[in-house]
This record gives C-alpha cells, structure tokens and sequence, in this order.
C-alpha cells in the first residue's frame, strides 16, 4: 500500500475527523449536535501468530489483482487492483474488522496513486452508510456523507469548502425526513462555528413552546 496516503487509509478514522476539526473541542463542532463517526477503519495487520497468504491474477491487458488473507481464516482481507498495470492500486476492498465481509472500497478514481473516494459499510448490513471524497486530491477528506442510524439514508453531510482540513458547514437531519434540520457554518473559516440555523421548527430546541399569553384567544 506504499502508493496509498495513509491519510486516507491506515488512519482515516482518525483524520476524517481531525480534518474536520471534531478533535479539538474549542471549534464547537460538538455543540450542535455534531458526533465523530465511529468510522473505525483502517487497513487489515496481520493476526499473531499468522503469515499473510496473498494470491496474484494476472489480467490480460497488463493488470492484476492481489488477494491477501491476513488472519488465516481462509477469507480475503484486502483485494487491490491495479487495472492498468501502472503500479497504481485503482481499487482497493479491505475487510476493517476481520469478520470475513469486504465492507470498505477505496477508489483512485483519477489514477494518480492516491486514493480520493472511501465508501463503507460500517455495520455489515450490505448497505453503504460512510462516504468520503478528496475533490482536490490533496490527501484530505473535503466532503463526508454519513448514515449515523443506519436505516439507508444519509443523515450528516460534512464539508470543507476551502480545503484547509476543516469543516466550513455541517448540516444533519434531526426527525429523519431526509431534510436537513440543522446547519453549523464556520463563516470566516477559522476552525470555530459561527453560525446555527435551525431550519424545522419541531427540531430546533430553542423553539417557543408555550404560545404568546397576550394573543388574543
């Protein structure tokens, strides 16, 4: 995995949120309401007391494709693919917990040898629910979609608009319509929310409950 950025592999649980500014708590980015992803990724190590078995099919046009079982429970742990046989892994599935399910595909999607698209499937149920982009090849995330509940549908969406590896707004659906109810925005992009809309009224905690005692009835 030399030709990968292990911002985006061996350590994107951890920079996925550190470029979006979760770990340091005096941006706000917890304030409204939102949470790390629990991405837990990571490229497979191998299990003491076990050598990696990895197996090579050659393509035809010059491509292969590599096969490794890191854990020694005869299922793949990571699959690479280098279509074009210029070295560079184009596709890259990897089993994160070792459970025998290919759950997390990386995508080079320009061929340059660093990988810019990350899909998951962070609880097993088949169903993508963790989705990352690099639009500017940089090595850093710039746009999260999240499904933090798991029912299909995305729910957090992440964006770093200025490519400094931190987010600039965050927008999550609260009821689970679909819409976003919330919107953070880090408008003078210094790394701290300034701004929170509520856009759904039944959400927004600081709604007026009680009606005007001085409307006429």
């Amino acid at each position: 995995m030399s030709e990968f950025d292990p911002t985006l592999t061996e350590h994107a649980d951890e920079t996925a949120h550190e470029g979006f500014g979760t770990e340091h708590e005096e941006s706000g980015y917890g304030d409204p309401g939102y949470e790390p992803h629990d991405r837990g990724f990571e490229l497979p190590h191998d299990a003491p007391g076990h050598e990696p078995h990895s197996l090579i099919e050659r393509y035809p046009g010059g491509g292969y494709e590599t096969v490794t079982d890191h854990d020694g429970d005869g299922y793949a742990d990571l699959v690479q693919q280098d279509l074009d046989g210029d070295g560079h892994k184009e596709l890259t599935y990897v089993d994160s917990n070792l459970d025998g399910t290919l759950d997390s595909v990386l995508a080079d999607r320009n061929d340059d040898g660093n990988p810019d698209l990350l899909l998951a499937d962070r609880n097993t149920d088949g169903v993508i629910d963790y989705e990352a982009h690099d639009l500017n090849r940089d090595g850093d995330i710039d746009h999260a979609v999240v499904d933090n509940n798991f029912d299909g549908r995305p729910d957090t969406w992440v964006a770093d608009s200025d490519y400094d590896g931190r987010p600039d707004e965050i927008s999550q659906n609260l009821d689970g319509d679909r819409d976003a109810d919330l919107i953070a925005r880090d408008t003078d992009h210094d790394g701290i929310i300034d701004t929170t809309t509520y856009t759904d009224v039944t959400t927004n905690p600081y709604a007026k409950i009680n009606p005007n005692p001085y409307a006429a009835s």
